[in-house]
């Protein structure tokens, strides 16, 4: 068996990844909300999606973000009632993730959430 260089799969990766994010890239410059692109990046290495998981998984995520920017800069809602509704969002969001991950990967995301979920009324109760 041959063996590659290490330089050529380097490169090959390198390319790999710049042809994934290209569409991506050139949604953020159509007003993609950069906080999910931040989402997507940091869902995606946690997760260890694969390229297939990463396109299926973006546009859901590119989806819920102007819902979740309207939803928190909605100031006629008291907290409670936002708690709720950003609730019914993440688990529609869920929903339409779950038959893209596997099983653990759907684990690993549901413990993401919840810590977030902690930090965020840790966050309320210090104000």
């Amino acid at each position: 068996m041959k063996k590659t260089p290490r330089i050529t799969v380097i490169a090959a990766t390198l390319v790999a990844t710049l042809a994934l994010c290209a569409p991506i890239a050139a949604q953020d410059t159509m007003g993609v909300n950069p906080e999910a692109m931040q989402r997507l990046e940091k869902m995606s290495a946690a997760l260890q999606l694969t390229p297939q998981q990463k396109r299926q998984v973006a546009p859901i995520i590119m989806d819920e973000a102007p819902k979740v920017k309207a939803l928190k800069s909605d100031t006629s809602l008291p907290p409670m009632q936002k708690a709720m509704k950003m609730r019914q969002i993440a688990e529609a969001t869920d929903a339409k993730m779950k038959p893209i991950l596997t099983p653990q990967q759907y684990q690993t995301l549901m413990q993401m959430q919840a810590q977030e979920r902690q930090q965020m009324i840790q966050k309320m109760e210090n104000r």
